[in-house]
């Protein structure tokens, strides 16, 4: 049997018929139920809009928190690794700060830090210039400069004299570091000035030996070397020092402890002497500005110069170093300034003179032997111009036989020392002129002499030719350079008077002491006179006390002198000290 037909569904107007009969039945308007309705819907619709917006804000919120958290999360955990590792670091170049900050006063100023991630080493392309390596600790470090590694114990100081990588390395740990420092050369003075450093460096390196005179010298001419501190009390400390002064020395300055060098001026026309307590110390003698060392040897060393300059005095060694500078006239060049050392007791190692100062050089020793400037001459080898009047002679020879005498037929000659000694300097007497001649070969000789005609204190010998004669001549030459030193200057025919057996020499306003000889053209030639011991011309001379307007006789013990009339007395006179 078939089903009930399916209702058919209810259609808007069938539902506005059934809102209208329940607003009836409820008393009021007929549509108030469809109204109702309709507000109910729409509500719904507006709550399901509000909630859709408000999920899909949130969802944005939601997002947008999450990438802030993704982006801050990061940023904050960099700060805070920054604050802690930050500091840290901080501290740590702190340490390198406080290591570096001493040397600055100095003149060094940082060109490279280690870093954190190799807190050990440091590197740079450093200019010529002196270099220091500092650590933060006490191990050693090392060096590298080319392919060369040296180690030393911080602060090391080096110099170095073109630009170069230089790397220094060293155990520091974490919180530790490493810096290279740098100062201009002169402010340092290079490795020979080392010693007089601001500070003390625990180790040196000598990496400069290429430009360490030229170093030295920025420094020396930047005035940073100490002042010279003369002291001539040194003088009077032995009988011998004191001859020293009386031949015109006087201290320059003196050195005493570790100091390696001294700077002294050397004045034109002077000699220089430097001493140590220790005869074997090391010694150099340089003049600034001269590419090597002048002069090198042990205890004493000396020098002789026309120009003046500035004298660096190196050493090595403890002894208290005494640098005497004096008037090379009085002193008598390089071979018066042995003579006058030795005498003292302070015979010196090695000797020096500018190359080109030779003929200069003979010319001081002439005039130390009492001769007039007036009447001297020089020449220079190879080629040496006549100077008929030329009987006295002094060389200074640089190379071997620079110069050599040639002696005409029945001429002589005496020379001291002796020329077949090969001696770099000597006094000649000559009975003529001797021509002059220089060595072959590929070697330009070099070399200078001086010459004059006999002093007038010794021109009784004018037409000696005997060679005994020329030989006691040149002996009194040196007999007359070393009374010099002492003040005495020669003196004839003045308030003496012959004697058979001598003179009578009378005293002189303001003097206090003679020394007398006697000088013939015949034999004895030269025959020296005492008041009391006799002596020798190789002996020291006699020295005889006198007093102003007082008689004093002197006399020889030979038995037979020639006639008055063709003798002569040289005094020596000496004016009161």
């Amino acid at each position: 049997m078939p089903g009930p037909p399916p209702k058919s569904p209810k259609g808007p107007e069938d539902l506005h018929e059934v809102e209208r009969a329940l607003s009836v039945l409820q008393g009021r308007h007929p549509e108030h139920e469809r109204a109702r309705r309709e507000d109910e819907a729409a509500r719904k619709r507006r709550s399901a809009e509000i909630d859709t917006v408000a999920q899909e804000e949130g969802k944005r919120v939601r997002v947008r928190r999450a990438k802030i958290i993704g982006v801050v999360t990061p940023i904050v955990l960099l700060f805070a690794f920054i604050g802690i590792f930050g500091r840290r670091e901080m501290a740590r170049r702190a340490r390198i700060d406080a290591v570096s900050e001493s040397f600055r006063s100095a003149g060094f100023m940082p060109i490279d830090t280690s870093l954190r991630g190799s807190t050990g080493a440091a590197e740079a392309n450093a200019e010529p210039g002196c270099l220091l390596a500092v650590s933060t600790g006490t191990k050693e470090l090392t060096v590298t400069h080319g392919s060369v590694a040296l180690t030393g114990t911080p602060p090391v100081l080096f110099c170095t004299c073109v630009a170069e990588r230089v790397a220094i390395s060293a155990p520091v740990g974490g919180q530790g570091g490493v810096a290279l420092l740098r100062a201009d050369t002169a402010a340092i003075g290079g490795s020979r000035a080392f010693g007089f450093a601001a500070f003390e460096p625990a180790s040196t390196l000598a990496l400069d030996s290429a430009c360490a005179d030229a170093s030295l010298d920025a420094w020396v001419e930047a005035k940073h070397h100490p002042a010279p501190t003369p002291d001539d009390a040194w003088l009077t400390g032995t009988e011998a020092r004191g001859a020293l002064a009386t031949a015109g020395l006087h201290v320059a300055t003196t050195v005493k402890g570790v100091a390696p060098l001294a700077v002294v001026e050397m004045p034109k026309d002077s000699c220089v002497v430097a001493i140590s307590a220790e005869t074997e110390d090391r010694l150099a003698l340089r003049i600034k500005g001269e590419p090597t060392a002048a002069v090198e040897g042990r205890g004493t060393i000396g020098r002789c110069a026309q120009a003046e300059g500035l004298v660096i005095v190196s050493r090595a060694g403890t002894g208290e170093l005494t640098v005497l500078v004096g008037p090379a006239a009085r002193v008598g060049g390089e071979l018066g300034l042995r003579e006058l050392m030795t005498s003292a007791g302070f015979t010196p190692s090695a000797l020096g003179l500018p190359a080109a100062d030779r003929a200069w050089d003979a010319k001081q020793l002439l005039l130390a032997s009492a001769v007039p400037e007036s009447i001297i001459d020089t020449a220079a080898a190879p080629d040496v111009p006549k100077f008929p009047e030329g009987r006295v002679v002094a060389l200074s020879l640089e190379t071997e036989a620079a110069l050599a005498p040639e002696l005409a037929t029945g001429a002589a000659s005496a020379c001291i020392p002796a020329l077949d000694k090969h001696p770099h300097e000597a006094v000649c007497v000559f009975s003529a002129e001797p021509k002059w001649r220089s060595p072959g070969g590929d070697a330009t000789p070099v070399g200078g002499l001086a010459r004059a005609k006999l002093p007038f204190w010794l021109y009784t010998m004018k037409g000696v030719n005997d060679p005994a004669a020329l030989e006691a001549m040149a002996k009194l030459f040196a007999i007359a350079r070393s009374l010099g030193r002492q003040g005495f200057a020669p003196t004839t025919l003045e308030a003496l008077v012959e004697q058979p057996t001598g003179v009578q020499v009378l005293g002189r306003t303001g003097e206090d002491a003679v020394v007398a000889v006697g000088v013939a053209p015949s034999e004895p030639f030269v025959y020296p006179l005492a008041d009391d011991v006799p002596w020798t011309l190789d002996e020291p001379p006699q020295i005889a006390l006198v007093k102003p307007l007082e008689k004093v006789t002197l006399v020889t013990s030979l038995k037979k002198l020639p006639p008055i009339g063709t003798r002569r007395t040289v005094v020596f006179r000496r004016q009161k000290r």
